[in-house]
């Protein structure tokens, strides 16, 4: 190579690897954000979110709850059986705020998965009622929590598939509404996401 050619190559090397863009925020109900294929992005919780509401919600199992009469619900545990880490809470979250505002249900936090409750203030606010600070005609009593009628839970599986400069992440979010009387699954639904990724010759 030429030298000053080399020298004018070496000299940019600082300039290249200084290139990039300042951080900023972007709409996150559009698609703006990052997206990449072995991980579930914030547009995949979306998609999936809506796509289970409104199953649920127009299901004939939600068909007798309104805002008079609303389903109680407890979420259970929805399994992550993917190969990278994921807050399911993002997703179950979303369901429940969304169907709260619909009118048709109500989730407890009294209860969750493997029987803990997702909020203790329940139990610790009824341990009150022998502490002489408080007067016990305030605290709440026992035998007052709404039971659930219904558990949401679910499975979130992915499949890879590689070939080549190509590969491809398949993911299947999976969610059962099970009657907690019968312990019949009344509603069940599935939401399936596919990502595709081709990698640069040079550098992939």
């Amino acid at each position: 190579m030429n030298t000053k050619l080399f020298t004018l190559a070496f000299c940019c090397l600082p300039l290249v690897a200084s290139c990039g863009s300042p951080a900023k925020r972007v709409d996150p109900s559009g698609n703006a954000g990052l997206t990449t294929t072995d991980d579930v992005n914030f547009k995949d919780w979306q998609v999936a979110a809506a796509s289970m509401v409104e199953s649920l919600k127009n299901d004939p199992v939600m068909a007798p709850y309104n805002v008079d009469n609303r389903a109680i619900m407890m979420v259970s545990k929805v399994k992550n059986n993917t190969g990278v880490h994921l807050d399911t809470n993002l997703l179950t979250d979303k369901i429940r705020i969304d169907l709260r505002k619909s009118g048709k249900v109500l989730t407890t936090t009294a209860v969750g998965a493997g029987g803990k409750a997702e909020e203790e203030a329940s139990a610790q606010v009824r341990e009150l009622k022998d502490d002489p600070m408080f007067d016990s005609s305030t605290v709440q009593q026992d035998g007052t929590a709404v039971a659930p009628k219904f558990a949401l839970g679910g499975i979130i599986t992915q499949i890879k598939t590689k070939t080549g400069r190509d590969k491809e992440s398949y993911f299947n979010f999976k969610l059962t509404l099970t009657d907690l009387k019968t312990g019949l699954a009344v509603w069940e639904d599935e939401k399936e996401v596919v990502k595709q990724e081709t990698r640069p010759l040079i550098g992939g």
